[in-house]
């Protein structure tokens, strides 16, 4: 990082004189308060936040890098769970065909420990670990497999 010297002081290599812009490890800087000031760069300052839009058509479209792009599929699709359904589909199959298998598997394992340890009835269960992992709109599918119905996911 680069950081202007405020008051001079001395390294094996010299001296190092006020008013010199030079580079350390961001590490040193805590080392060296009050001798230097960090220079803030508005280029390397400026991240742009991620976005995420619908389509008039539906369509997923992003800007950036997202940390939980299924936290905000949900938070896009609230009014709309079929086509959360589809979207969260699209993404895990995206990311790793097996992913949405996992997902599932989690999602009863989770239900189970807070029916057993937590005291919570199945159906309350389900939803709560459905809602950790961003799995809501699969809730109809979820029941229908529960009752022996197997329901199908509609991609």
């Amino acid at each position: 990082m680069k950081v202007r010297v405020i008051e001079p002081f001395q390294t094996k290599k010299g001296m190092i004189h006020a008013g010199m812009i030079i580079e350390i490890p961001p590490a040193l800087l805590e080392k060296l308060q009050g001798k230097v000031e960090a220079i803030h760069s508005p280029v390397a300052d400026m991240k742009p936040e991620p976005e995420a839009w619908l389509t008039e058509s539906g369509e997923l479209r992003t800007r950036g890098a997202f940390d939980n792009l299924a936290a905000e599929i949900v938070r896009l699709t609230a009014d709309n769970l079929s086509l959360q359904r589809e979207l969260l589909i699209r993404h895990c199959q995206a990311y790793d065909r097996r992913h949405i298998g996992r997902l599932w598997e989690e999602w009863e394992e989770r239900a189970a420990i807070m029916e057993h340890n937590g005291g919570l009835s199945r159906e309350e269960a389900e939803y709560q670990a459905a809602s950790r992992l961003h799995l809501l709109a699969f809730m109809d599918i979820r029941a229908a497999a529960r009752s022996g119905n197997r329901g199908v996911i509609n991609t």
